[in-house]
């Protein structure tokens, strides 16, 4: 059988050995296509897996069914892009799909689908992505013979996932910007992440504001901060005015449903080489059950996703040891340290520099 195999990453280049070892004929691209080069190539069979171009209608119409995209998701949980951070932010099932291609973005009818169980305390985004990817191409192995065949009987989606593709369509829109940052008013605005809503300090009301400040003065948070002094209401609330017209340094209130569950900020923006340091701290009056999980994710959502930064660094206080341990199960790696960096406790103390690259969770692009 003759077949165009639509790609985009190694894990493509994986599958099509597979495809070749076992004496299929496989002419790969990871070139936009239109219905004129697929006749040209004539193929018996298209299947896309990581293709970073929506496939023509015409390409879908000519071929149904025999064209299929490979998921990393439970469809019709969290279709279109970066299917497998949405599932951690949304608290969605996570697993699988092979699925045939129709004229919407990861609508077409399922073959097949497997569930994944995600250990999130254990897992981190770039070990649960390639967890998902082992089980697609197993799945896609064990039944190859069936779909290639079409033995397979479709079954048709159901369920709405209409939040999840607004949120898909909204980030694919601010990643569009020629210059891959989109404009710092973009990163000023409340980001809704599934649930989760960033809500950026410049837009809090009053309340918010003291809240935030009572957070900040609480001990728990002052003793791991540069600064541990206790912050007066005039000093925070000049803080926040600087915001406004600050395009390096963004803080948000993170919302839980209603709940607020913690404070996020990316600082030291650089979007030229698009990197940023971010730092995180807890609500100390009311210990969410899952917080920390929600703001990491939350975080690296907010950088990799929506600022479309390559680079994402923190720092942490050398004796913050359950800090320092929690960044390395999310996939951070230290990188070095800064020397007698701050003084605390009667002491100098070294500071950890931390980091991840985009690289480290690879999402999926769309079909």
């Amino acid at each position: 059988m003759k077949l165009l195999l639509l790609g985009g990453n190694e894990h493509s280049i994986e599958l099509l050995e597979w495809l070749k070892s076992i004496g299929e004929e496989v002419i790969y691209t990871e070139e936009k296509v239109n219905l004129e080069l697929v006749k040209k190539i004539n193929p018996d069979f298209i299947v896309s897996y990581n293709y970073k171009h929506i496939i023509p209608k015409e390409v879908v119409r000519a071929y149904y069914p025999r064209i299929i995209n490979l998921h990393i998701s439970f469809l019709p949980y969290n279709r279109g892009y970066y299917p497998n951070v949405w599932s951690f932010l949304e608290d969605t099932p996570k697993g699988v799909t092979i699925h045939l291609v129709d004229e919407g973005v990861d609508t077409g009818d399922i073959l097949v689908q497997k569930e994944v169980f995600i250990d999130e305390e254990k897992e981190t985004l770039r070990s649960s992505y390639l967890k998902l990817h082992r089980e697609i191409q197993e799945l896609f192995k064990e039944n190859w013979e069936s779909i290639k065949t079409l033995k397979i009987k479709p079954i048709k989606q159901h369920g709405d996932q209409s939040i999840t593709e607004e949120n898909t369509a909204y980030l694919s829109h601010l990643s569009k910007k020629e210059d891959g940052i989109h404009p710092s008013e973009n990163l000023r605005r409340n980001i809704e992440l599934g649930d989760v809503l960033l809500k950026n300090f410049v837009n809090l009301n009053e309340e918010e504001v003291e809240m935030v400040r009572r957070w900040r003065n609480h001990p728990e948070v002052r003793r791991w901060m540069y600064t541990d002094h206790e912050i007066n209401k005039e000093e925070h609330i000049n803080f926040i005015d600087s915001l406004k017209g600050d395009n390096k340094n963004f803080y948000y209130l993170v919302y839980k449903g209603r709940k607020p569950v913690c404070v996020m900020y990316l600082n030291r923006l650089d979007p030229k080489n698009r990197n940023a340091y971010f730092g995180i701290y807890e609500n100390p009056e009311e210990k969410i059950h899952g917080a920390g999980l929600i703001l990491e994710k939350s975080a690296i959502s907010l950088a990799f996703d929506v600022a479309q930064l390559h680079t994402l660094k923190l720092e942490v206080i050398e004796d913050n040891e359950r800090v320092i341990n929690f960044h390395k199960r999310m996939g951070f790696e230290e990188e070095g340290r800064l020397r007698e960096f701050v003084f605390k406790d009667g002491r100098w103390k070294d500071v950890i520099v931390m980091g991840m690259i985009k690289k480290g969770f690879a999402p999926e692009q769309p079909l």
